[in-house]
Protein backbone atom coordinates (compact mmCIF):
# COMPACT_ATOMS: atom_id res chain seq x y z
CA UNK A 1 0.00 0.00 0.00
CA UNK A 2 1.55 3.55 -1.02
CA UNK A 3 -0.10 6.67 0.02
CA UNK A 4 -0.03 9.31 -2.80
CA UNK A 5 0.15 13.27 -1.44
CA UNK A 6 -2.35 15.21 -3.59
CA UNK A 7 -0.98 17.61 -1.21
CA UNK A 8 2.28 17.66 -2.35
CA UNK A 9 0.94 19.35 -5.68
CA UNK A 10 -1.11 21.83 -3.35
CA UNK A 11 1.72 22.55 -1.10
CA UNK A 12 3.71 23.01 -4.41
CA UNK A 13 1.37 25.60 -5.68
CA UNK A 14 0.72 26.90 -2.35
CA UNK A 15 3.94 27.28 -1.12
CA UNK A 16 3.66 25.89 2.31
CA UNK A 17 3.21 22.06 2.47
CA UNK A 18 1.31 20.40 5.38
CA UNK A 19 3.92 19.04 8.27
CA UNK A 20 4.61 15.53 7.30
CA UNK A 21 2.91 13.92 10.34
CA UNK A 22 -0.04 15.71 8.99
CA UNK A 23 0.05 13.93 5.46
CA UNK A 24 -1.46 10.52 6.55
CA UNK A 25 -4.76 12.39 7.21
CA UNK A 26 -5.40 13.95 3.81
CA UNK A 27 -3.65 11.91 1.60
CA UNK A 28 -5.34 8.58 -0.13
CA UNK A 29 -3.64 5.60 -0.19
CA UNK A 30 -2.94 3.45 -3.20
CA UNK A 31 -4.03 -0.37 -2.25
CA UNK A 32 -2.65 -3.20 -4.09
CA UNK A 33 -4.91 -6.98 -4.57
CA UNK A 34 -2.50 -8.39 -2.27
CA UNK A 35 -4.18 -11.51 -0.93
CA UNK A 36 -7.80 -9.60 -1.87
CA UNK A 37 -7.87 -13.08 -4.51
CA UNK A 38 -11.63 -12.14 -5.65
CA UNK A 39 -10.65 -8.26 -6.78
CA UNK A 40 -10.49 -7.73 -10.42
CA UNK A 41 -8.34 -5.06 -10.60
CA UNK A 42 -4.58 -4.61 -9.29
CA UNK A 43 -4.38 -2.26 -7.32
CA UNK A 44 -7.63 0.64 -6.22
CA UNK A 45 -7.67 3.96 -4.42
CA UNK A 46 -9.34 4.38 -1.51
CA UNK A 47 -9.40 7.40 1.78
CA UNK A 48 -7.36 6.56 4.85
CA UNK A 49 -9.01 5.03 7.39
CA UNK A 50 -11.58 7.46 9.82
CA UNK A 51 -9.77 6.32 12.96
CA UNK A 52 -6.65 8.01 11.55
CA UNK A 53 -5.40 11.24 13.24
CA UNK A 54 -7.52 13.23 15.63
CA UNK A 55 -10.21 10.33 14.87
CA UNK A 56 -8.49 7.54 16.77
CA UNK A 57 -10.86 5.87 19.61
CA UNK A 58 -9.40 6.29 22.92
CA UNK A 59 -8.09 2.37 22.95
CA UNK A 60 -6.19 2.89 19.89
CA UNK A 61 -4.91 6.01 21.64
CA UNK A 62 -3.80 3.68 24.21
CA UNK A 63 -2.00 1.53 22.53
CA UNK A 64 -0.15 3.87 20.23
CA UNK A 65 0.90 5.17 23.14
CA UNK A 66 2.49 1.83 24.59
CA UNK A 67 3.95 1.18 21.15
CA UNK A 68 5.69 4.31 20.93
CA UNK A 69 6.92 4.16 24.83
CA UNK A 70 8.21 0.36 23.78
CA UNK A 71 10.24 1.39 20.76
CA UNK A 72 12.04 4.23 22.17
CA UNK A 73 13.64 1.70 24.76
CA UNK A 74 15.10 0.16 21.90
CA UNK A 75 16.95 3.38 20.47
CA UNK A 76 20.46 3.36 19.30
CA UNK A 77 20.21 -0.42 18.91
CA UNK A 78 21.58 -1.62 15.72
CA UNK A 79 21.23 -5.32 14.06
CA UNK A 80 18.67 -7.58 14.29
CA UNK A 81 17.34 -9.19 17.13
CA UNK A 82 16.14 -13.15 16.95
CA UNK A 83 12.18 -13.37 17.48
CA UNK A 84 9.85 -16.21 17.25
CA UNK A 85 8.83 -15.02 14.30
CA UNK A 86 12.53 -14.14 12.80
CA UNK A 87 14.81 -11.89 12.85
CA UNK A 88 13.68 -8.37 13.32
CA UNK A 89 14.79 -4.74 14.02
CA UNK A 90 15.58 -4.11 17.53
CA UNK A 91 12.15 -1.90 17.98
CA UNK A 92 9.90 -3.72 16.25
CA UNK A 93 11.38 -6.51 18.50
CA UNK A 94 10.58 -4.77 22.03
CA UNK A 95 7.20 -4.33 20.13
CA UNK A 96 6.61 -7.77 19.43
CA UNK A 97 7.75 -9.27 23.07
CA UNK A 98 6.60 -6.93 24.86
CA UNK A 99 3.23 -6.08 23.68
CA UNK A 100 2.05 -9.24 22.49
CA UNK A 101 -1.62 -10.22 23.28
CA UNK A 102 -1.81 -6.81 25.04
CA UNK A 103 -5.31 -5.27 24.82
CA UNK A 104 -5.69 -1.54 26.05
CA UNK A 105 -8.35 -1.01 28.50
CA UNK A 106 -10.21 1.72 27.25
CA UNK A 107 -10.80 -0.03 23.65
CA UNK A 108 -13.67 -0.10 21.56
CA UNK A 109 -15.93 -3.67 21.31
CA UNK A 110 -16.01 -4.72 17.60
CA UNK A 111 -19.81 -3.85 18.07
CA UNK A 112 -19.74 -0.51 18.73
CA UNK A 113 -17.35 0.35 15.50
CA UNK A 114 -19.45 3.38 14.03
CA UNK A 115 -18.57 1.28 10.54
CA UNK A 116 -20.19 -1.56 11.62
CA UNK A 117 -22.97 0.61 12.86
CA UNK A 118 -23.20 2.33 8.99
CA UNK A 119 -21.80 1.26 6.26
CA UNK A 120 -22.77 4.77 4.00
CA UNK A 121 -22.85 8.26 4.60
CA UNK A 122 -26.52 8.48 4.21
CA UNK A 123 -29.13 5.99 4.99
CA UNK A 124 -32.32 5.16 2.71
CA UNK A 125 -34.54 6.95 4.86
CA UNK A 126 -32.45 10.25 5.55
CA UNK A 127 -32.01 10.05 1.32
CA UNK A 128 -36.16 9.70 1.39
CA UNK A 129 -36.35 12.82 3.36
CA UNK A 130 -33.29 15.29 1.51
CA UNK A 131 -34.98 14.37 -1.77
CA UNK A 132 -38.14 15.62 -0.70
CA UNK A 133 -37.11 18.92 0.72
CA UNK A 134 -35.88 19.54 -2.60
CA UNK A 135 -38.37 18.48 -4.46
CA UNK A 136 -37.43 15.35 -6.34
CA UNK A 137 -38.97 12.09 -6.70
CA UNK A 138 -36.89 9.52 -7.52
CA UNK A 139 -38.22 7.28 -10.28
CA UNK A 140 -36.47 3.49 -11.13
CA UNK A 141 -35.41 4.09 -14.75
CA UNK A 142 -37.68 1.64 -16.93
Amino acid sequence: MALLRPTTVVAGLKGEPLPRYMISTTGVQLVSRGKVIWAKKPFWLRNPPYTVGPYAHNGQIEIRLWFAEVAKTAKGKKGLVMTDIGPLPPAAAAVHEKLKGVTAPDRMSPEEYPSKKRRTAYTYEELVKIAEKRGIRARVPV
